[in-house]
């Protein structure tokens, strides 16, 4: 299931002006844009890569201009098509006589995943630099497969600990299990970057080995391998690591402490540990920063322990939101019900984000007396945030008003909401809000409700929804290549054979717009953005000739 996050929201509650700064840096493509026919071929690659197509193959012409910067940007835009039938285009790019475009085509190979071009990449790292190397290792780790690997774990025996690093990184990526033998040689190195990416990489792979091996990484002098381990083992969570983390909670490094706190609360998930509780609540009252106070409110949440009450009544009082956020959660996991009376004050909090956790709390705490208040919340309450809020609630709940409330609020006028409401008829296994769930796929149809679509279609199959056949097929010509491989999934799991469909390529080249161009930008170089907030300011730095149009609709 999908889930949302109201970064916007937060957005535009914060955020007062947005300035473009005096600092900024030259377009790189200035000789192009300095002659018509340079700032031509720039738009018609802009117009190119915006409809995912090749212009009947004109695109490829542009790999033989005697101009680096016009090669560079045409592997960019095939690398972000990211059609494997173009590999062979690309592969002849590996021997230009241009660095900058040698190292955007690994990137664009890399991006595309076809084990086609392997033997290239691996006859280019016989003669590359040790800076080319670690790039040519993502771009293996991405592809996977039997050469791949093999080339990668030669890699991480390099001289170069960069190399080294970027090889055992790029097996993490691969997550194939025959690559464990070669993660656990690394956790051997001389240099941390590599151990940390390598415990890192464990967290992915079952073995009987992790425990003994990462445990004693919990006391390396390097924070950042500390901190990996730490996660590792919550990952996997080792319960005889618990004592070994409980000591890490007074490291002077915060990321080892969160990530401490974190791996205890998965480890101890549903479990007592009287220990564990006292020092995580310790960490609740006193510790001077709120990152660390929150991970402890919400790892005692996971804990359930109803003796870690009297530590989340007073953390609900917090000057920080986001603890105040998890503190009711984590009171809601831990007493259900009779959480009720201790996290209904939240309902007045000045943050809005903390009175959506209070009304969320309700239906993670199970309290039934309190379904007509949230049913009440998504008919009447104005805010989409606080809407939402509600209807996660309810998803708690199997009951028929909650079940013809969440399906009434499938129309609801806020995607987000209608997306949530589709999810919690998917958590409670209400299969019978299947013919809604069809009707609502296709009275969705705005720009904006592709998510809601989507997620319709993973209820759909979840539930293995025969009468869904037709909507699928419909589906597989969706201008949106998500809900196109949703539908196939669809019709898998319902045991439907999957028709005759039209490539990817044929589809984009059917929908192409050329009158498209007119409406492109070109690039511009670095912008910078000061936004004014009303607790200060903070400047971003906005990326105008590698994503010239995000960058000039954030602008707008």
């Amino acid at each position: 299931m999908r889930k949302y996050v109201f970064v916007g929201c937060v957005i535009a509650m914060l955020v007062t002006q947005v300035l473009l700064s005096n600092a900024q840096n030259p377009s790189r493509y200035q000789s192009l844009l300095a002659t018509s026919g340079g700032r031509d071929s720039l738009l018609n690659l802009a117009m190119w890569e915006d409809g995912r197509v090749t212009g009947n193959g004109r695109l490829f012409r542009y790999l033989q201009s005697s101009n680096p910067l016009i090669r560079f940007r045409t592997v960019e835009v095939i690398g972000r098509i990211q059609d494997p039938q173009d590999v062979p285009k690309l592969l002849p790019m590996l021997k230009d006589n241009d660095a900058s475009v040698v190292l955007a085509t690994v990137f664009a190979l890399g991006q595309i995943g076809s084990e086609e071009a392997t033997p290239g990449l691996i006859e280019l790292n016989k003669k590359a630099t040790p800076a080319m190397q670690p790039i040519i290792s993502d771009a293996l780790g991405k592809i996977g497969g039997e050469e791949a690997l093999a080339l990668l774990a030669e890699m991480r025996a390099a001289f170069k600990s960069p190399v080294r690093a970027a090889a055992v990184e790029a097996l993490a990526r691969a997550a194939d299990p025959q690559s464990v033998p070669t993660i656990f040689a690394a956790i051997n190195d001389g240099d941390a970057k590599v151990v940390w990416r390598a415990i890192y990489a464990l967290e992915t792979f079952e073995s009987d080995r992790t425990p003994t091996v990462v445990i004693p990484f919990l006391e390396h002098d390097d924070a950042t391998v500390r901190a990996y381990a730490a996660r590792t083992l919550g990952k996997q969570k080792v319960k005889h690591a618990v004592g070994s983390l409980v000591v890490t909670l007074d490291d002077d490094d915060m990321r080892v402490v969160i990530n401490s706190i974190d791996a205890l609360g998965q480890i101890l998930e549903d479990s007592d540990n009287k220990e564990v509780m006292m020092a995580l609540g310790g960490i609740l009252e006193k510790h001077p920063d709120h990152h660390a106070r929150k991970a402890a409110a919400t790892a005692l949440g996971n804990m359930g322990d109803k003796k870690a009450q009297d530590f989340l009544v007073q953390s609900v009082l917090d000057r920080s939101p986001g603890v105040r956020i998890e503190s009711y959660k984590a009171l809601a996991k831990v007493l259900d019900k009779h959480a009720t009376p201790f996290i209904s004050g939240g309902l007045n909090d000045g943050q809005k984000l903390v009175r959506a956790a209070v009304i969320e709390s309700y239906g993670i705490a199970r309290d039934k007396n309190r379904i007509d208040y949230l049913i009440n919340v998504t008919r009447k309450n104005k805010d989409p945030l606080l809407r939402a809020a509600a209807v996660r609630g309810l998803s708690h709940f199997d009951e028929d008003e909650v079940t013809a409330c969440l399906i009434e609020k499938l129309a609801d006028e806020d995607w987000v909401v209608a997306a949530e409401a589709v999810t919690g008829l998917g958590e409670i296994g209400e299969k019978e809000s299947i013919p809604a769930l069809i009707d609502t796929y296709g009275k969705r149809t705005e720009r904006l409700d592709v998510d809601v679509r989507l997620e319709i279609l993973d209820v759909l199959e979840e539930f293995e929804a025969k009468e869904a056949q037709q909507l699928a097929i419909e589906a597989l010509d969706d201008a949106d290549p998500r809900i196109r491989s949703a539908a196939r999934e669809l019709l898998e799991a319902i045991e439907v054979p999957v028709p005759d469909i039209k490539s990817d390529r044929e589809f984009y080249q059917e929908k192409f717009n050329p009158r498209s161009r007119s409406e492109l930008s070109l690039p511009f170089g670095i912008r910078r953005a000061v936004i004014e907030c009303k607790h200060g300011e903070f400047e971003i730095e906005l990326f105008g000739d590698d994503a010239t149009q995000t960058t000039v609709n954030f602008i707008e």
